[in-house]
């Protein structure tokens, strides 16, 4: 039967006091979320994880964790809870308890019994293989072994017990116990369970922000509705601004560092703290690579959530840094004067703004003003010599030279010229250095003047072409220069006004650079470039402006003549000639070729909205669909064939999707027959609307002893087992199968009941 559902979800978890181990899925805290019908176990784990013990023996019906596996969910409607575990070896033995821990926590499941709702550990004999809660009894606990009836905590009946009522809201933890410590594993198969939404799909939000109301504070909290992972919440996550920003916000959670999977109530940490008041505003932003997700990886959406800050600044003080102003016995006065402050208390005892100091110390005062108090302190050095100083002569430099001043002393601080108070310096440029060296006994200072002979610069340029009738001068001057020119001339400028061969030397204390020229006189040239253009993508456009003696600069600092254009913007050209500078452009669009893929005929399906992107990098693309719309995203909201059309100036390219109709195969079995050869209702088969692989069939009677198994759908159970007819009455049966939907394959089991009537 093809059929189309919902599964609502509302998943909770659970947090104790966490030790310094590393929850696993083998401990209650670290426990598997309930996010789909079923669970495979390839492989069973040995042991109990990092939380030992966290079941009592003398509470429950089953041994405690052995090579346990947790797992955990919350029912949103009330409802009956029903699964099977089924192992993958028919012969192992596997034991469960299921606890109620909605106003608890793991902790509790030790030492409360009344958490634990329903546990089955019966085995040996027919009570391997198959277990859980299916309805086949009425049973809610059955201890050890098989055949007590009735069961008790101690002893066992059957493996089956009666379906578990939930209420909703309430949180539910299941443990599974490899009593066998075989490691073939099993599988967990929720489908019996109804109208319970126990799988989450509903994405969490922001549920309460606890923000900060006065300045200086550093913390925000932010609650989420739900659990979300540990792992998907980080630092980009949270942004804050206002007043006295930027500010960076560093997330954190106890559980989560102490190794927990999951958390509600994350700590944003403000650095620096809160500075002013006024308006702010907390980004919550969830989105690309930076989603915050729950148990079941549903999305959180972003959120922006403004908040006042309205409480005062504290008090600032401030009485300086501390110092050495003291030399044989001077007084130091010590101001801690706030304007409209109420109330001094100096670490002296002294109650006045000021104090007078005359030996060292740590010397602390709290001041008092109607909106709070503040503190400060200072520490007191003591000194008994003058500062001494000599920075040398004045002093010129060759270019990459340097001179090292070190004036350090004991108890001495430094004023240069540029604010700077090292007392060591490395002086690399030219200039006045001033420096005024003090300590408690008195202030020096002293000056030195530092000069540069500068690198001489000495470039006549490439060879020249100027134009017609037009001088030209070159100026070599130099602070220290001493100049030869090809003819004998000495001075730093020279005119030329024809053609020839021109040299030159520049020498100075630090160096000496020759260069020379040749120049020739030309006519003015012509430039011009074509209009403002389009270019397809294998479209390009090339410019020869080749003009004799003429040098060119494009608007990426090309200086070639000839210039290919390959991609769109704005190119422009400037030709400097010996005649003049010439300047063009031209404005070039480029466009992309068209790209788009809608991607693979898919199923449409409730709660999985279809969104066709045809999105083409293009330039000036226009969109069209098969059903008129023009933009470029188009949401499907039924099935059928979408064709889309996107175009441009330089070409049109199409693609189309087919979206079909969601599928959902389903098998149910009949409830009774009546195996007495009448030829009517005379066998018992499972039925299905759809084709069926994998298949295998099994019935078993009330004490799991199996009487018949199929591996053929079209094959029935005909009421007999070993060649003899079965009494009337209750039997349970098993079916395994493999369906094809939405083109992919999708494994289940289903399970019943079955009377015959004779």
């Amino acid at each position: 039967m093809l059929r189309t559902y919902f599964t609502l979800l509302a998943l909770s978890a659970f947090v104790y006091k966490a030790n310094s181990q590393t929850p696993t899925i083998q401990d209650c805290l670290g426990a598997i979320p309930v996010c789909q019908e079923v669970y495979t176990e390839a492989a069973s784990p040995s042991g109990d994880g990092n939380y030992n013990n966290e079941i009592n023996v003398n509470n429950s019906c089953t041994a405690g964790e052995l090579n346990s596996i947790w797992y955990v969910f919350t029912a949103s409607e009330n409802g009956d809870l029903g699964f099977v575990i089924t192992p993958n070896d028919n012969d192992d033995d596997y034991d469960w308890a299921l606890f109620d821990i909605t106003n608890s926590n793991c902790g509790s499941i030790g030492t409360n019994p009344n958490l634990q709702v329903s546990c089955n550990a019966a085995g040996g004999g027919s009570c391997h293989g198959p277990t859980g809660a299916t309805g086949a009894t009425n049973w809610d606990v059955q201890g050890a072994g098989c055949g007590a009836s009735p069961p008790t905590q101690t002893y066992g009946d059957t493996p089956f017990n009666d379906l578990v009522p939930m209420t909703e809201g309430h949180t539910y933890v299941l443990m599974v116990s490899n009593w066998s410590g075989s490691p073939n594993g099993y599988k967990l198969d929720f489908g019996l369970s109804s109208g319970l939404g126990i799988y989450d799909i509903e994405a969490p939000l922001v549920a309460s922000v606890q923000n900060p109301t006065h300045c200086y504070q550093n913390n925000i909290q932010v609650t989420f509705n739900e659990f979300v992972k540990c792992n998907s919440v980080s630092n980009d996550n949270f942004q804050l601004t206002g007043p006295g920003g930027p500010y960076t916000l560093s997330v954190s959670n106890a559980i989560c560092l102490a190794g927990g999977d999951h958390a509600k109530v994350f700590d944003l940490t403000i650095s620096p703290s809160i500075q002013a008041m006024g308006n702010y505003t907390l980004e919550f932003i969830s989105s690309g690579n930076n989603e915050v997700v729950d148990l079941c990886a549903n999305p959180a959406a972003s959120i922006s959530l403004p908040f006042m800050v309205n409480t005062p600044v504290p008090v600032s003080v401030n009485i300086g840094a501390d110092t050495s102003l003291l030399c044989n016995g001077d007084l130091l006065t010590i101001s801690a004067a706030v304007p409209g402050s109420t109330a001094y208390l100096w670490s002296t005892g002294s109650t006045a703004p000021d104090i007078q100091v005359s030996s060292a110390g740590i010397y602390d005062v709290t001041v008092t003003t109607p909106c709070g108090s503040g503190t400060d302190g200072v520490e007191v050095f003591t000194l008994f010599d003058v500062p001494q100083l000599n920075l040398g002569p004045d002093t010129l430099l060759c270019t990459g030279a340097n001179l090292p001043i070190d004036l350090s002393q004991p108890f001495t601080t430094y004023l240069w010229q540029d604010g700077s108070t090292v007392p060591n310096r490395v002086i690399n440029t030219a200039g006045t250095y001033q420096v005024s060296v003090t300590n408690v006994c008195g202030t020096v200072m002293d000056n030195l003047d530092v000069g540069y002979i500068p690198p001489i610069q000495l470039n006549l340029g490439a060879d020249l072409t100027l134009c017609q009738g037009v001088p030209q001068t070159f100026d070599v001057s130099h602070p220290f220069g001493v100049y030869e020119w090809q003819n004998g001339s000495t001075g730093p400028t020279f005119t030329l006004t024809s053609p020839g061969n021109y040299a030159v030397t520049v020498s100075s204390p630090c160096e000496s650079k020759s260069d020379d020229l040749s120049v020739v006189y030309i006519n003015p040239p012509q430039l011009a470039l074509s209009p403002d253009t389009i270019l397809c993508a294998w479209q390009n456009l090339t410019y020869d402006l080749t003009v004799p003696g003429g040098s060119y600069e494009w608007q990426d600092g090309s200086s070639n003549p000839i210039y290919t254009i390959t991609q769109g913007g704005n190119y422009a050209v400037t030709v400097t000639h010996a005649c003049g500078t010439f300047e063009a452009a031209v404005a070039v669009t480029k466009l992309d070729s068209i790209r788009t893929e809608l991607g693979r005929d898919t199923f449409l399906c409730a709660g999985m909205p279809i969104i066709l992107n045809a999105t083409a990098p293009a330039a000036l693309a226009s969109y069209k669909w098969s059903d008129g719309s023009a933009d470029s995203l188009l949401f499907v909201k039924e099935a059928g064939v979408y064709v889309v059309i996107v175009s441009n100036v330089c070409e049109q390219k199409s693609d189309e999707v087919e979206i079909k109709p969601c599928e959902f195969c389903d098998l149910f079995g009949p409830s009774v027959f009546s195996p007495n050869k009448d030829g009517i209702n005379d066998e018992f088969r499972p039925l299905s609307d759809c084709e069926l692989a994998n298949y295998r069939l099994r019935v078993f009677d009330r004490w799991g002893s199996q009487l018949f198994e199929s591996t053929d759908p079209g094959l029935g159970w005909d009421g007999e087992t070993r060649g003899k007819p079965c009494a009337a009455g209750v039997y349970v049966w098993w079916a395994e199968y493999t369906v094809v939907e939405n083109n992919r394959a999708r494994s289940a089991s289903v399970t019943g009941d079955v009377t015959i009537i004779r």
